[in-house]
């Protein structure tokens, strides 16, 4: 099909009714929030197998066929608080949820560690933009602290990389740091109080093939990982730590006055769960043996805090809008009057809220050739909050697939915004962060903030989302949905992945992108 053909196909077939009703099925109180491992999340899993079926979508779980579920294993670690300690100066023993905590380590049941500790601003190691926060610091042996986020100086995406939790654990982990300790500095993103609570809960990490655990709990050759209270910090450091901070603003990274040692234990308690990606696939015409992989996250988090007597966090927008948008592409797909030139997978991955579990464990042990996946288009909480007027098109500035983009857009009369809020490093939030650090060019698609009468028109109802709604009770199906900018935003979707799809080039990282270091 040409261009103007296809773009009455997608306007004509798309269908903003069967959008609403994935969301409500898959938001309803009955699924509880959707937290792998329990059976209201395998409810889930069913309704995407039977919308699969229903289009012909074959069975790519593994790589057989035999199944559309490709099982994971996932372990669950909790500190045992009130067998670990930590120890300021040989002396004094400090408060445990009031002025630091453990965070779970999912390698090591029990270790005891003893250091002298260094503040490294943000740990991050960007010597490539001219910014080093280890240029004159040796941070071999000690426990480091360091704050959340990233500087401002670094580009939106690659900011995003370098602020990614992971990112600072391999960087430490690799010049020989005995253990992290994350802080959030006054006006930072966070809260010890947030943090606290959720740590609580455990923190998960998958099994992969080689039976190692790999996620957030993951110290790499660290001993341990943390969290500071602010306050905390002003005390141990006599209130240094607020010319520490203007200082390293002014680009000085400094030390207190004093040397500061702590010494502790952390005791892990471990469980272990069972969950699944959900996988199938469209097979293609001449080119059937290369892929476009379709990604969104099926779960979200479950029963949790009550917030006016609801408890349920039905993750309507997280991510069952996303879950809907996927399977409604996927229908396109299966009413093409012919088949695209590739085969497409559809991936609703799991564990997604736990650090991009599932995702990372597909993208690791894909079940086709990693080298035969051309891209992925990850459909994660669009933000369907009103007409589709301009769009955020996350990480597509570092691939061919941004000029995929300009063709959709043009076609569907849209405009391209750059990233409206780059210090929620949303590109690395997303399951398409996995791909990209697989290799693989990635689309991760947002709703921009314009209206049809103001450039910043939309930007209030995607706040207000964003501060009432997300990770709450309210994540309801409910007046926050547009449901015509939905479609639309389904129609721009599907025209991407098609044109990647039949377009007889491969996406290709740009010569200067920093992420085309990834490639395999």
């Amino acid at each position: 099909m040409d261009d103007s053909a296809l773009l009455e196909f997608a306007e004509t077939h798309a269908n903003a009714d069967k959008i609403k009703h994935h969301i409500a099925v898959l938001s309803d109180d009955s699924l509880r929030g959707r937290l792998p491992g329990t059976p209201e999340y395998e409810v889930a899993m069913q309704y995407v197998i039977d919308q699969y079926n229903s289009l012909g979508i074959k069975p790519l779980g593994n790589k057989e066929g035999s199944s559309f579920l490709q099982p994971i294993t996932f372990r669950k670690s909790i500190v045992d608080e009130s067998s670990s300690f930590l120890i300021l100066n040989n002396l004094d023993t400090a408060k445990v949820g009031i002025e630091y905590f453990f965070l779970g380590n999912s390698s090591s049941p029990e270790v005891e560690f003893e250091g002298e500790l260094v503040f490294a601003g943000y740990g991050i190691d960007a010597a490539q933009f001219g910014y080093n926060d280890f240029e004159n610091l040796d941070v071999k042996d000690k426990i480091v602290v360091i704050y959340n986020g990233g500087p401002d100086v670094l580009p939106a995406t690659e900011r995003a990389h370098f602020s990614n939790t992971n990112t600072k654990i391999n960087t430490l982990s690799e010049k020989g740091a005995q253990g992290i300790i994350f802080t959030t500095s006054p006006g930072g993103r966070g809260s010890f109080r947030g943090s606290y609570n959720g740590s609580r809960n455990g923190i998960v990490s998958v099994k992969m093939s080689d039976g190692e655990y790999a996620g957030r709990s993951n110290y790499g050759n660290m001993k341990f990982g943390g969290y500071f209270d602010w306050e905390f910090i002003r005390k141990i450091t006599a209130n240094e730590i607020d010319l520490i901070l203007e200082k390293y603003q002014q680009g000085e990274v400094s030390q207190p006055s004093n040397s500061i040692s702590l010494k502790g234990k952390v005791v892990n308690n471990f469980s272990e769960f069972e969950s699944a990606n959900v996988v199938g696939v469209l097979e293609g015409a001449e080119l059937k043996n290369e892929y476009v992989i379709h990604t969104a996250h099926l779960d979200h988090v479950g029963v949790g805090r009550p917030v006016n007597g609801d408890s349920i966090y039905n993750g309507a927008h997280d991510n069952a809008s996303g879950i809907s948008a996927m399977l409604e592409i996927a229908r396109l797909y299966s009413e093409l009057p012919s088949k695209p030139k590739r085969s497409v997978i559809f991936a609703a991955v799991t564990a997604e809220e736990m650090g991009l579990l599932g995702s990372l464990y597909l993208a690791e042990n894909p079940v086709v050739p990693s080298e035969s996946i051309v891209a992925n288009v990850n459909t994660d909480m669009p933000t369907m909050v009103g007409p589709l007027v301009s769009v955020e098109p996350l990480g597509a500035e570092q691939s061919s697939i941004m000029k995929i983009v300009e063709r959709s857009t043009s076609l569907l009369g849209l405009k391209i915004d750059e990233d409206h809020l780059p210090e929620e490093v949303r590109f690395v939030r997303s399951d398409n962060y996995s791909f990209v650090k697989a290799g693989i060019p990635a689309l991760r698609m947002k709703f921009g903030i314009q209206t049809k009468d103001s450039p910043t028109g939309l930007d209030s109802a995607i706040s207000h989302m964003m501060s009432e709604i997300y990770h709450k009770p309210s994540d309801e199906l409910g007046d926050s949905f547009n449901f015509e900018g939905a479609k639309t935003y389904v129609e721009l979707q599907f025209l991407n992945s098609y044109f990647i799809n039949n377009t007889e080039a491969r996406p290709t990282w740009n010569e200067n992108s920093f992420f085309k270091r990834f490639e395999r």
